[in-house]
């Protein structure tokens, strides 16, 4: 139901890039808004394990190349004998596609030998049929919009966005406290839709009046 609410807001809203949601929207759930063409913010589930991705050989050197933390690392021995996944910089996120999209991470690699610029698609899985025989995701077994997140967790732009979501909370929490002992008033699926659009309408021209008057100056007292 979620899925399908958002892609109907994109389909009205022009300019609704997508949402913003918990660890609860998978990688099913992620394909789905982004081969409509959307974005899904929200942070990886904590039940993903690191996965191999492949081998990359460029020239005289190979990287090998894993999925953790939504977005692909390379795996880097130490000097004791074991290892360490180091993600790779990501220089941008491409959307390609016109009816039906996908997304893709350009890669800088770090290499003694220059870097390297890979591009890997990220927040769809590739279905039988959509790819050469043998080579989609779902015939690998590699669930890719699962383990690859279109805006990785533990990135800039993943810290400064997703906190928005605090206050999309904070909206539903006071719905909830303007009605009668936190219940709707109103019965039928017109009449509720009604009382919502009213309350969603009233938040945003309060909001605006604030923003319109500009933050209040807070003043010493004695």
């Amino acid at each position: 139901m979620a899925v399908e609410g958002v892609i109907d807001i994109m389909a009205a809203a022009p300019g609704c890039m997508g949402t913003l949601y918990d660890g609860a929207m998978r990688g099913v759930h992620r394909d789905a808004i982004a081969r409509y063409g959307g974005l899904v913010i929200n942070k990886q589930h904590k039940g993903n394990e690191p996965q191999f991705y492949e081998s990359l050989r460029r020239g005289r050197c190979t990287h090998e190349l894993w999925a953790a933390s939504g977005r692909i690392a390379e795996k880097v021995p130490l000097v004791d004998a074991t290892a360490e996944l180091v993600p790779v910089p990501i220089k941008r996120l491409e959307r390609r596609g016109v009816r039906t999209f996908r997304w893709y991470h350009v890669l800088a690699i770090p290499c003694r030998h220059g870097v390297h610029e890979h591009r890997v698609g990220v927040g769809t899985t590739s279905r039988k049929g959509e790819r050469p025989p043998g080579e989609s995701d779902e015939e690998c077994g590699f669930h890719r919009a699962e383990h690859l997140q279109q805006i990785p967790e533990f990135t800039r732009t993943h810290q400064l966005v997703y906190p928005y979501r605090s206050d999309a909370e904070s909206g539903h929490a006071q719905l909830d406290a303007s009605l009668w002992n936190g219940r709707l008033i109103s019965y039928g699926v017109e009449a509720q839709q009604l009382l919502t659009l009213g309350f969603v309408l009233a938040q945003n021209s309060t909001s605006r009046a604030l923003h319109e008057e500009g933050a209040p100056t807070l003043r010493p007292t004695a």
